[in-house]
Order: structure tokens, then sequence, then C-alpha cells
């Protein structure tokens, strides 16, 4: 080999040297890189490929009435999944597909073609997404996923899920409230029972993580079980069939009467148990999307009325209990209409009558007298004796929308006189209840409840609800007295033709309608009637409330006949025998 071959050689032999050792430093660099500065990140991206994350959360609590019948449940239903990256055939022939399937149960009532063009567009908006893993519709039922099953269609899938169902439709809609979804698309509760006890219903959530295998199969030898999650079941007070009865005859009398709205509350005045809320117009839980939103709230918490001569029971209550009148006492200024701070107040009928006793004013429900027993207790007494009464405080029950109402802060001559008969002051359907419940309980005032028991699945206990007194507002021997005059209102008042068969203590009450304009409406009146029975050991407080009546603005022709009408009814229920 010549001098020059072997410089070649040399220099070829440094070259490859060169070249491995430049591979090596490489390599080293690329270890370096793949090892140190993306090692965390690799590590838990092989550690997600073999990891599967999962949130598994418990069915939501059911809700039963008195008798144990189920009034909201849970049903399985079923959520439709794409892999577009999956599919086989065209979109256009999968949609086409699933419209027909998803139109017999989409937005039934509509016209079959109609229907079918939303489908198809509502699945258009969900595949045009650039996630190759898509959700096209929800809340399927079993017939449907069948259906969908049968396509056999590679990249289709279907998840089991729950959701709510109301086996009693819209028969207690304002007390149970629906589920809706939240801000971030979880199931949450909204109003009534629903909203107030969202964290006993609600499922208990748990995240557990297993392996799986290259195939994507779960690893044998892995401890997957938990505790029950399901939330808690919760029995209510409300009677079935008592609740079935007055929203059949809310129903009957909103149509007899041709009232705007309506609403029949009764309770136990002993436990304080509320028996039936029944409200018209309500809507249906289930579909609580196509009602307006105003029609979520329940009306005997969210809407205020002045309740008129309803009101005079706690008048008259009031003025007993302070000592200042007896039911023999005569009205010494009740010969004409009042001139008060320049406004001039009349009775309902504009007749008077001069030295009129208390229990007779109360029977005829004279405003006149009413002021005269207001004036004779002051401002002060009166207010103390309408709190304690509950007007303007919270009823404390469990229902979302329980809230204080506003009480009057001027208590001017003005005020003082509108007030003792009703008018110039605000309170709802609940807040009336629990006060003339006090008066039928012996003056003793409960705590309303809709809840009788709840059952916990995870510790298999059941907590009962007890009866909570709240307060004596009056004395036993003050409320015998307004009872007896109850029962005289209820017998020679304005309604007297109509309650003959059974011995009730009550009154009417018809008031006017304030004018978002300021002042009142004409020829507009909220009319109702509030009364318990028997008398002597009262099984139910029951107050029946219609808002604008047209047939009559009178309480004794609408709301009073509706109440005697249904109390005939609750009388058998009870076995109350006719007087």
């Amino acid at each position: 080999m010549t001098r020059s071959e072997t410089s070649i050689t040399q220099s070829r032999s440094k070259i490859l040297f060169f070249l491995i050792l430049l591979g090596l430093v490489a390599i080293q660099a690329r270890l370096f890189y793949w090892q140190i500065i993306k090692g965390q990140s690799l590590r838990i991206q092989a550690k997600n490929q073999i990891i599967e994350n999962k949130k598994i959360i418990g069915e939501r609590g059911r809700i039963f009435a008195a008798d144990g019948h189920l009034l909201v449940g849970n049903k399985n239903v079923f959520d439709l999944f794409i892999n577009k990256k999956e599919l086989e055939i065209d979109e256009l022939d999968l949609l086409n597909q699933l419209a027909e399937i998803l139109s017999k149960q989409e937005l039934e009532g509509e016209e079959a073609e109609e229907v079918s063009e939303q489908v198809i567009q509502n699945l258009v908006d969900r595949l045009d997404s650039e996630s190759n893993w898509i959700k096209l519709a929800s809340a399927l039922e079993p017939n449907v996923k069948e259906e969908i099953t049968n396509l056999d269609l590679t990249g289709l899938y279907l998840e089991n899920n729950s959701v709510r169902y109301y086996p009693e439709a819209s028969m207690a809609a304002h007390l149970t409230g629906f589920v809706g979804k939240d801000t971030q698309g979880e199931p949450t509760g909204y109003f009534g029972i629903e909203g107030a006890l969202e964290h006993e219903l609600g499922g208990n959530e748990r995240k557990i993580s297993f392996l799986h295998d290259a195939l994507g199969q779960k690893m044998a030898d892995q401890e997957l079980s938990f505790s029950n999650l399901d939330g808690r079941d919760i029995t209510l007070t409300i009677s079935r069939q008592i609740q079935h009865l007055a929203n059949t005859h809310l129903q009957k009398g909103i149509e007899k009467y041709q009232a705007k709205s309506g609403e029949i509350v009764i309770m136990n005045p002993e436990n304080g148990n509320l028996l039936a809320l029944a409200t018209w117009p309500h809507y249906s839980p289930e579909n609580y999307g196509q009602y307006h939103t105003e029609l979520y709230k329940n009306p005997s918490l969210a809407n205020l009325f002045e309740p008129g001569s309803t009101f005079k029971t706690l008048t008259v209550s009031a003025g007993i209990d302070a000592g200042v009148i007896t039911p023999e006492t005569e009205c010494s200024n009740c010969s004409g209409p009042r001139v008060i701070g320049g406004y001039t107040i009349r009775t309902w009928n504009d007749v008077y009558h001069p030295n009129i006793t208390v229990s007779d004013a109360l029977a005829k429900s004279d405003n006149i007298a009413m002021i005269f027993i207001a004036e004779a207790m002051g401002a002060n007494t009166f207010k103390k004796y309408l709190k304690d009464f509950g007007i303007g405080q919270k009823i404390d029950i469990d229902l979302q929308e329980d809230t204080d109402t506003p009480f009057p802060d001027r208590w001017g001559p003005v005020e003082l006189a509108t007030t003792s008969f009703g008018q110039g002051i605000s309170t709802n359907s609940l807040q009336m209840v629990r006060a003339v419940s006090a008066i039928a309980n012996q003056g003793t005032l409960m705590r309303p409840t809709i809840i009788k028991k709840v059952f916990d699945p995870q510790t298999n206990e059941t907590i009962g609800y007890q009866p909570q007194k709240i307060k004596q507002v009056i004395s036993e021997d003050s409320a015998r007295t307004v009872i007896a005059m109850m029962v005289k209102a209820a017998q020679k008042g304005e309604a007297q033709w109509i309650g003959k068969k059974y011995n009730v203590a009550g009154k009417t009450g018809t008031s006017q309608v304030p004018s978002p304009e300021g002042g009142y409406k004409e020829d507009a009146t909220i009319a109702s009637f509030i009364g318990f029975a028997p008398p002597e050991d009262p099984k139910f407080v029951m107050l029946v409330k219609l808002t604008e009546p047209q047939s009559s603005p009178w309480a004794a022709e609408t709301a009073a006949p509706l109440w005697f009408d249904l109390a005939e009814k609750l009388f058998l229920f009870e076995g109350i025998q006719e007087r």
C-alpha cells in the first residue's frame, strides 16, 4: 500500500470515527431530550394510555307522597354518540336513517316532515364539530335505542343514562320542582323540593381509576367496588288523595268562575304538615322547557297579595288577646264612613252598623269596626301580634322559593286603618295559612313542614321529622273565643247559605288588586276563603284563593262555595261527622 493510499485510509477512518462519535452524541442528546426534558410528560402520557379515569355518580334520590306513592323517580334512557373516524357510511345516509328513528321521539304533535327536518338540522349542527367523538342525541327511550342498535352501524355508541320521570305528571309540580342543567351541563334541581334539597337528593360522586391493556380491556384483579352513591329518598307530608282532590276542584273552580289563576293550600294545624298545595296555572316538570319561566315559581310563596277580609281574623285575635275588646264590645265609631288623613274609608257594601258588636262585625266583615279594634290596640301592639303570627316572615319550609316578604315600615293612621282589614299589607298564601292555623291550634304557631321522613341509602337509616312549635301567639282562651267568632262568621256571614251540613270556622276575603301604575285595578279582585274543621279539634286548615274571577268579584260567590265543595270531600276522607 502506497503512502498516499495509507493516508486516504486513515482519513476515511477518522471521518468514520467522527461520524460514529457524532451519531453517539446525537443519540445521547435525543435520549437526554426524551428522558430528561420530555420524560415527565411522556410518563404521564404512557400512564394515561393504560389508566382510565371515570366519574361515577349515584342515582338521584326519589320523592314520595305520604302514603309511599312515587311522585318523582328515575328512569333509564340512552345517549347516542358517534366516532366519526370509525364511520363506514356516508354522513348524509347516516343522518337520514337516524332522523327517521329520532323523529318518533322528538317534537311530538308536529307534522312528521317538519320534525324530520328539524332533527336532521340538529344532527348536522352537532356533526359540524372538529371533534371526532360527538354526542348526537340525549335521553333516548329504550325502544328508540333498540331501533338504532338494529341499524348495526360502525361508529355509533349508546351509553346508559338516568333521568327524572313524574308518574303523577303536573299534579305537584310547584312542590317537587324539576331537574335541569347547570352552567357546566350537570343535572341540578331547580325550584320546589328539587331545588331546596339538591344536596340531599343529588347522587354522590366518586372518581375511579383502573388499568387496561393495549387492547383497552380492563386488567384483572382490580378492586373497583364502592359504597352506595345514591341520593337520599324524600317522603313528603303531602297526601296523594287530598292533593288529587285539591287539583281537581281547583281546575273546575277556575273554569266555573273564569278566574285568571288560583291556589288551594291545606295544612294540618296541629303539627304543621302540608297536606296539599294545588296551583293553576301549573307546568309539566318533565317538559319544563316548553313553559314560560314565570310558571316555575310556587305562587303560594312567590306571589304576594293583599289578603282582604281573611286578615280580619288576625286583627280580632290580636284585639281579644291584648284585652282591648271582647266579642260583646260595641263599636262606638261605626255609624258611617271614616275620614282619615284625607281618605274616606267605607265598608265593602257601604252599609253601616252603629254600635255593632265585635262578634257581629267579624260576621258582617265590617271594615270600620276593624279600624276601631286596631286603634284601640295602637300600631306598636298590632305590629307585634302580626309579626308573632309570622306575617312578613319566611315560612322556613323546604321549598326553594321560601323567603321573607315585605312588612310595612310606615304605620301612620291611614296605614293602621287599612291594614286592620287586610289592604295595604302584602303577604303570601302560606303565611296566611300558617297564621290562621295558630288560631285553630289553640294559639300555638307551628312550623309548616313538607318533609315526613328521609331515607339515606348510604347508612340505611330513616330519619323522621318531628313537629316544631314556634311560639304561643295568643292564649288558649283567646283562641277559643276567636274560633267561636269564626264559627259564627261562617254560619251568619256573607257565605252563610253555603255551609249548612258541617260545622266550620271560616272567613271570606275579597281584596282589590294593586295596579302597576299605582292605586288599584277597577273591577278586579282576589277572592279567598280560609277556614278549618271541626272547630273544636281541627283536622285541616284550608285556603281557597281565586285571582280575578269573572263570574262574580265576591268571595262569597266564588271562593267560598269552592271551599265548601272540597271541604265536604275532606270531611268524608277524615271521617268528620255532620252537625
